[in-house]
């Protein structure tokens, strides 16, 4: 009897169940400390989203800290087939007329007709000398073996001397035309030959070569003031205007600022502080349960996981009231474009600030920087960056600044305590148990003793009674 009590005192299976419960009671902290833990990596990440979300609205702000560096001026034709224009910075805003516009052109000759381009225009050597308007002079020699058309033509443009060749084809043969290689009425030319080249010549009295086109200088009026350029190309007008004539006519060229850059600039910073607003939304939203309905189930009710982080809320608020506020000079946002639906929903109307920014475009300016300012303000509490340093992720800056950096850190603090906590506890749960394991197998040892002692005794009693 006194075996059965022990085994039924000493099994396995409520060994086993002892320990269970002991390590149950155990783990019942660590659990709620491994869903604080949990709840606090979800709030982290939930904050790096907002964050990110904020530094790239601020990157989107960055541009707006000098609205008027993103204007320039643009200058504008009316036929742009006439003429094209190109305005700097320093130009002034105005309008300018070009009348009467003709081209200038480099001079052109050309020779008698050759029967192809292989055809002898002498036999032997020879030189060919040109004569400048701006006054310079330029030979060009022709070697026996180059005395074609093709072989002149040839020595003539490896020469470079500012006069180019080529041979034309036409019905009745081939003919040598030269072409002075820039425009202008100072760079007509003359040409004499001597040796094999004796019948190229053109303005001497013995001319074997025809004008083809004479070279002068482009002519205009501007807003009726004659002018003569030698040139087509980048002709200055005024202080940062400069056009490139393209054909004869006339065209009207406009000069005024251009906002287009800064027009996309805001846009931008709309979409990008929707992006923030609604990222916001998302996180500390709470959508409450339904009960259940015939044929379906209910729904639980949902939070977002900073559901309660009054400062986190707040931003919504703060950045849309921003640009809900802003006014200088006596002007609104709404004058600049700007508008908020009831959903909280930031618009831009390019149209609005186009019209604004025509009649008043320092007024605008100054909002546009008031806006930027104040959001500004706004993001360097939150994320701890500044808009003239320009975006966190450029700077290096805001990861762990402001009260969203502080709010990450305080988690990560906690998180790391309770990790020790959970490390600690496993140690001192681990060694309760094997110290329970090591007296439950020493209880069993000491009961085994037992019995065997009693099993003894018992058979020593039996002995003595028998004899």
């Amino acid at each position: 009897m006194s075996n059965s009590i022990s085994n039924s005192l000493f099994s396995s299976a409520q060994v086993n169940s002892i320990v269970s419960r002991l390590q149950s009671r155990i783990q019942a902290p660590m659990k709620l400390e491994q869903y604080e833990i949990t709840t606090d990596k979800t709030q982290i990440s939930a904050l790096g989203q907002v964050r990110g979300a904020l530094s790239s609205l601020n990157g989107a702000l960055g541009d707006l800290t000098d609205p008027a560096s993103l204007s320039a001026m643009k200058a504008s034709t009316s036929a742009s087939s006439v003429a094209t224009a190109t305005a700097a910075d320093s130009a002034a805003s105005g309008a300018y007329t070009l009348s009467n516009i003709q081209l200038a052109q480099s001079q052109e000759i050309y020779s008698a007709s050759y029967a192809s381009a292989s055809a002898a225009v002498g036999a032997g050597s020879g030189t060919l000398t040109f004569q400048f308007g701006s006054g310079g002079s330029a030979s060009v020699s022709i070697a026996s073996s180059a005395d074609t058309v093709s072989g002149v033509a040839d020595a003539i443009n490896a020469a470079n001397t500012g006069v180019t060749a080529t041979v034309v084809n036409t019905a009745s043969g081939v003919r040598l035309a030269l072409q002075g290689a820039e425009p202008g009425s100072g760079k007509s030319f003359s040409v004499s030959g001597s040796g094999a080249v004796a019948g190229l010549s053109y303005g001497s009295g013995s001319a074997t070569m025809s004008l083809g086109q004479s070279a002068r200088n482009a002519t205009f009026t501007l807003n009726g003031v004659p002018v003569s350029e030698t040139s087509n190309d980048s002709v200055s007008l005024v202080k940062g205007l400069s056009v490139d004539l393209v054909a004869s006519g006339s065209t009207k060229i406009s000069v005024d600022k251009s906002h287009s850059s800064l027009s996309s600039a805001l846009s931008s910073f709309t979409n990008k502080l929707n992006d923030a607003v609604d990222v916001i939304a998302t996180q500390t939203a709470y959508q409450p349960g339904s009960s259940a309905s015939a044929g379906s189930t209910g729904k639980q009710a949902k939070s977002g996981p900073l559901l309660g982080n009054v400062q986190v809320q707040q931003l919504k608020q703060d950045l849309l009231s921003a640009i809900s506020s802003a006014a200088s000079g006596g002007l609104s946002s709404n004058a600049l474009g700007f508008s908020i639906s009831s959903s909280g929903a930031l618009s831009f109307d390019t149209a609005t600030f186009d019209t604004l920014y025509g009649s008043n475009p320092t007024g605008a300016d100054s909002l546009i920087k008031s806006i930027e300012t104040h959001v500004g303000s706004i993001l360097t509490g939150a994320i701890g960056t500044s808009v003239d340093s320009g975006s966190a992720s450029a700077a290096g800056l805001g990861i762990g600044s402001g009260f969203i950096g502080a709010a990450t850190s305080d988690l990560n603090t906690n998180i790391s305590s309770l990790q020790d906590q959970i490390k600690t506890q496993t140690k001192i749960g681990n060694e309760q148990i094997a110290n329970l394991e090591a007296q439950f197998t020493s209880a069993i040892s000491r009961s085994n003793t037992a019995s065997t002692t009693l099993s003894y005794l018992s058979l020593l009693n039996g002995s003595s009674s028998s004899s």
